[in-house]
């Protein structure tokens, strides 16, 4: 399956509300709901406040259902909540009343044309009609085994290209057309999926009148009541008859069976219509068997890397709670999807000193995942080589930046302890989720400090090492940025202010984090949180 990587995304309404086409560039995410603070609002009582998330980590497209209350389709299939999923070319995505028509890159659709386009293009005698329901239903049995034949070509195929030879070979067949095409539409463009029958140099034209009315879900024919007069008609081009009938997907139109007749002599048969409108049927419930096919490998695929990436994770984490040199520490984290971007360590690094830090890796999924392994792997070794938070920092630095993809960064709190003197030298680069606290008796507050860029900006950014003495009780509390940021159903975020009343009650570490990880939870009203949290308390062991 092509992925499309690195391409353009285009999303364009092809049904429900009127909504503009919406354009995105490699590594954009973009969050679709009814919320105002959406990057895409789309205003519907079936939408939910933040219903979907568009993205592209590495350079693949994916769609994530943000646990929305009435889910998302993708080709007519329901996207398992929090689950991150491809998207092709032509990939269809229902939220509510919209359905919506992705578009990745250029594309490579054909230049053929269409004629008459609009009624008034018509000459006198004419028309096209949607063809009678009662007409459609008059399949003579006779006809059965022939369509039953078409179908099993159908179902046997393994690629839309097979589908669509099986539906065009099965049309002309059963129908007498000798010519025949299965298209979609790329805006005033014609994509060729297939094609058979006595073609001429110039290639395929079609009636845009009969693709317009096939479009709205009837099956279209053309008719003659008299002699064609003036204009480009498609009777100038010596077409005798045509019929286009819809591929639905769904509730929505996916390609066009085209047929049409340039010979006096064909024998079109008279119950063709109804004949192409069965064939589209089955072609449709064959296309969405095959998109479900391939849904159901990409999303294994991907659960195999997020299984993996998980497991990784797991590994490179500290325990929960523990001690280390005279430090004691506690430490909880949730992925924001399956595996997280935030980084947390803590671990000896001679002459009775522990090294800790906390960071945020921009962006969520298994790309941030990644470089979260690299950062902190990087990171290790620069405390142990250097002792300082800063020397570590300039160090890492130098590395991570041709590493990181545009706009990517790293956000940290690096600190080194010493647990004798209670001093804490400390780099807060760009991160600026963490609270200290002196006293058993004394809220948890904040600290003024200078602090750096995060990694990944410059990599000649300068950093100093900063400190902190901590009283006999004292402890340092980091955060993610998925604390404070994480939002109730109502749109409130959680904030820094329950973060500091919910930590003021707490007697230690393991306290410090389970308390605020429960209000979180509490707060969000959903196991399936905004992104990524980790909370970690330090403290030192009494003597």
């Amino acid at each position: 399956m092509r992925r499309h990587e690195g391409q353009r995304l285009k999303l364009v309404a092809v049904q429900g509300p009127a909504l503009a086409p919406v354009r995105l560039d490699p590594g954009a995410t973009v969050v679709l709901g009814r919320s105002a603070a959406c990057d895409i609002q789309l205003p519907d009582p079936a939408v939910s406040r933040r219903h979907a998330s568009v993205s592209c980590p590495g350079g693949t497209w994916l769609v994530t259902d943000l646990g929305s209350r009435a889910g998302v389709l993708l080709n007519g299939l329901p996207l398992a909540p929090e689950t991150p999923t491809p998207l092709t070319d032509q990939d269809q995505l229902a939220i509510g009343p919209w359905a919506l028509r992705v578009q990745l890159g250029v594309g490579s659709a054909s230049t053929l044309h269409t004629v008459d386009v609009g009624p008034d293009r018509l000459d006198p005698g004419e028309r096209v009609d949607p063809v009678p329901p009662r007409e459609l239903r008059s399949l003579a049995r006779r006809r059965l085994d022939l369509l039953m034949d078409g179908a099993a070509n159908i179902h046997a195929s393994t690629t839309e290209a097979s589908l669509a030879e099986a539906v065009i070979e099965a049309a002309r067949e059963g129908t007498g057309f000798p010519r025949a095409s299965v298209f979609r539409l790329r805006g005033d463009q014609v994509e060729l999926l297939s094609q058979a029958g006595e073609f001429d140099g110039e290639g395929a034209k079609f009636s845009r009148t009969l693709i317009d009315t096939a479009a709205a879900g009837q099956v279209a024919r053309l008719s003659h009541d008299a002699p064609a007069m003036g204009g480009e008609s498609i009777v100038r081009l010596g077409i005798q008859a045509a019929i286009c009938a819809p591929i639905m997907l769904g509730q929505t139109v996916d390609a066009f069976l085209y047929l049409d007749d340039r010979r006096h002599n064909a024998r079109v048969q008279p119950d063709a219509a109804a004949f192409c409108q069965a064939l589209c049927r089955i072609g449709g419930m064959a296309l969405a068997n095959l998109r479900r096919a391939a849904l159901e490998r990409a999303n294994a695929e991907i659960m195999r890397d997020v299984g993996a990436a998980a497991e990784a994770q797991r590994l490179l984490m500290p325990e929960p709670d523990g001690r280390c040199l005279g430090v004691r520490y506690s430490v909880r984290m949730k992925p924001g999807r399956f595996v997280a971007g935030d980084l947390f360590n803590i671990l000896p690094l001679g002459d009775g000193r522990v090294g800790v830090y906390l960071g945020d890796v921009a962006g969520k999924g298994v790309g941030a995942a990644i470089l979260m392994a690299t950062t902190q792997t990087m990171l290790n070794a620069a405390l142990r080589a250097t002792g300082s938070p800063a020397a570590a920092l300039r160090a890492v630095g130098h590395e991570i930046v041709p590493m990181l993809p545009g706009g990517r960064f790293i956000s940290l709190w690096v600190g080194v302890v010493e647990p004798i003197s209670r001093t804490v030298h400390f780099v807060d680069a760009g991160h600026g989720h963490w609270l200290v606290r002196q006293a058993p008796d004394a809220a948890p507050a904040t600290l003024t400090t200078v602090g750096g860029l995060p990694l990944g900006i410059d990599p000649d950014a300068p950093y100093a090492d900063e400190m902190v003495t901590l009283g006999p009780a004292g402890r340092i509390i980091l955060l993610s940025d998925g604390v404070p940021e994480q939002r109730s159903l109502e749109g409130e975020e959680f904030g820094l202010a329950r973060v500091i009343q919910t930590l003021t009650p707490c007697a230690d570490t393991r306290e410090d984090v389970e308390r605020l990880f429960a209000a979180v939870r509490s707060h969000a009203r959903n196991d399936a949180l905004d992104d990524d949290v980790t909370i970690a308390s330090i403290g030192m062991e009494q003597g």
